[in-house]
């Protein structure tokens, strides 16, 4: 990627994209991709999958959320081929994944021809995105909350309708303002961490949420961050 006249340009594909478009509240995913894979805390717990699967349904009882349990090559080609579904979310690892060549190349796709994929908040996660899109990330150290709503990226899109600070709930894993990569929009961040962020890869979008959920019925605010995540 590359940024011209402070807008992102994709060599390959030709495009320029200009900021963040504007998004109908009203919009969410019809189907998403949860993975629930052994190297996350949701392998073999199926209340946790059913809590996660609650907070993004919330209000939008007619979206399936559906769970794939392997990076290998061939069950996450099935995922990132199917065109009825646009939103594939990765939860906190408990383990560095081991992802083949390939399949990291099926993500880079997937996400290349307009798809969104949601990383939730964790170390692994950070050192995931970056292997994978070639970012260079930096995780930064427990930083206290509050944190504020940018408004200079949030309006005009989802995550403007969001509360204006979100509490310091659950376990965070913020990225430094300054390693996020150019064009990216930071939705939530305070004192150069960024705990909400978005941006374009092609003609799709990378998002992350730096909590990591796993006390999931304890964070509104947060659940409503989700929510807007997936519906980028």
């Amino acid at each position: 990627l590359a940024i011209v006249g402070g807008e992102q340009q994709t060599t390959d594909l030709k495009a320029m994209w200009k900021p963040l478009r504007n998004q109908d509240p009203g919009f969410y995913p019809d189907r998403v991709w949860l993975y629930a894979g052994r190297e996350t805390y949701l392998w073999g717990r199926g209340k946790e999958v059913g809590d996660l699967k609650s907070i993004l349904r919330k209000g939008h009882y007619g979206t399936t959320v559906m769970t794939f349990n392997s990076l290998k090559v061939a069950p996450l080609r099935a995922v990132a081929w199917d065109q009825s579904t646009h939103v594939m979310i990765f939860p906190p690892f408990t383990e560095y994944p081991d992802i083949h060549d390939i399949a990291k190349k099926d993500m880079r796709n997937y996400v290349s021809t307009g798809n969104n994929i949601v990383f939730l908040g964790g170390f692994a996660s950070i050192g995931l995105i970056n292997e994978i899109f070639g970012f260079r990330l930096k995780a930064e150290t427990y930083q206290t909350g509050p944190f504020y709503q940018n408004e200079r990226y949030a309006r005009g899109t989802v995550f403007e309708y969001l509360p204006s600070r979100l509490g310091e709930d659950g376990l965070i894993y913020g990225c430094s303002l300054q390693s996020l990569p150019p064009g990216t929009k930071s939705f939530y961040d305070t004192l150069g961490d960024s705990v909400a962020w978005s941006v374009r890869y092609d003609f799709g979008m990378i998002t992350y949420i730096a909590n990591n959920y796993m006390s999931a019925f304890h964070m509104g605010d947060w659940h409503k961050l989700l929510r807007a995540a997936v519906s980028v």
